[in-house]
């Protein structure tokens, strides 16, 4: 027979598991709740959209010649552990239809302000060859429509660039879905 002193409770499995779950949650609870006070265009709440998730619209490359354009935004996912100062705020990717074709970008940048409203994304085209290139986006964004501000850059078989860049152009996109972004061009 185990002997105890006396005050000393029986170790109690159940009691044990509840409150190291209860800490999990309170933990996980804490760190979201820390990365949305930092990123509040990122959290969609009830009559408030977030500035990630799907947007597509059409942007004029030239006289007559618009393109559709989607774009699949994300932010930095909170974590515990990673705590990178530099990193881009939001990532994504885009995809142009030209004609019978894609040419797909990948997009990083940072909202301009705390609420997101302005922000900039720069783009890397996928694409190799001849042809115009979508430089830098900056946007300003509000509920389920954002507006882009952009310009563009030719460049030739050799990749260099012709010319200079074209004037600014400005284009509206409204939200999107998964399925739009995943049919775009086809």
């Amino acid at each position: 027979m185990v002997v105890r002193p006396p005050g000393r409770r029986r170790p109690n499995r159940t009691r044990f598991v509840v409150m190291l779950v209860g800490l999990v949650v309170v933990g996980t609870g804490i760190v979201c709740g820390i990365h949305w006070l930092g990123h509040p265009w990122a959290l969609a709440l009830p009559g408030k959209p977030a500035l990630t998730g799907y947007w597509q619209g059409d942007v004029p490359y030239g006289s007559g010649d618009e393109r559709h354009i989607v774009l699949h935004l994300t932010d930095d996912p909170p974590s515990a552990h990673d705590r990178c100062t530099t990193c881009p705020a939001l990532s994504g990717t885009a995809t142009v239809c030209a004609g019978d074709r894609a040419e797909r970008y990948e997009l990083w940048g940072n909202p301009l302000n705390y609420l997101g409203s302005r922000f900039s994304l720069h783009t890397r085209s996928e694409a190799e060859g001849p042809g115009p290139r979508l430089n830098e986006l900056h946007g300003e964004w509000e509920g389920d429509v954002m507006r882009v501000r952009t310009s563009l850059t030719r460049l030739d078989a050799a990749g260099a660039t012709v010319g200079s860049d074209s004037p600014p152009t400005t284009f509206e996109m409204s939200r999107a879905d998964e399925a739009a972004f995943d049919a775009a061009c086809r």
